[in-house]
């Protein structure tokens, strides 16, 4: 962690007021970052709504991002969710009530894992849909390219940055 005091300042506090101190929190990237973050998986399910899937919570997109038609465990998808096992549990216990996905034997181990059913697969294209609508809806100001730079930026930052869990104290939040 670095020394606060060896921190890079634009200018120093005392010349701050408390404008130029709401600018520059309005203007932080971790805030504009979150805060599309936020709006773009609002909108995103609010199309999976207008598609027929109203029970669909933000909660619920943690098993969207991370099932798999093939199968997956539980330990697996909440560990790429960021969120607990047992969370992870709950929101696949309502998957499964809902016919979305099925546990399945892992042949010879007692292993099961978390398979999507056909009606699975129908709600992860639709998924995948309302994300492709959302991108076009939420990013209309920015032409195709412009939204292929941000990606590259962004997937570009995630690599320089990214640390296995170990390394940076396991704190990952996600919003749910």
């Amino acid at each position: 962690m670095s020394d606060p005091a060896s921190l890079p300042a634009q200018d120093e506090p005392e010349s701050w007021d408390d404008a130029t101190l709401a600018e520059l929190r309005l203007r932080n990237l971790g805030r504009l970052l979150d805060e599309v973050h936020v709006g773009f998986d609002r909108l995103a399910l609010s199309y999976l709504h207008e598609a027929g899937y109203p029970g669909m919570s933000a909660a619920h997109t943690h098993v969207l991002r991370t099932m798999q038609v093939e199968g997956e465990s539980l330990t697996a998808m909440s560990e790429r969710a960021g969120i607990s096992k047992q969370a992870m549990s709950k929101l696949v216990a309502y998957f499964e009530s809902q016919g979305f996905v099925e546990w399945r034997p892992v042949e010879g181990t007692g292993m099961k894992l978390v398979h999507a059913t056909a009606e699975g697969r129908k709600l992860l294209a639709v998924g995948l849909g309302a994300l492709k609508r959302a991108e076009e809806d939420y990013f209309t100001g920015l032409s195709a390219g412009e939204r292929e730079i941000l990606r590259d930026l962004l997937a570009r930052a995630l690599r320089k940055t990214d640390r296995p869990a170990e390394q940076s104290g396991g704190w990952r939040r996600r919003r749910a």
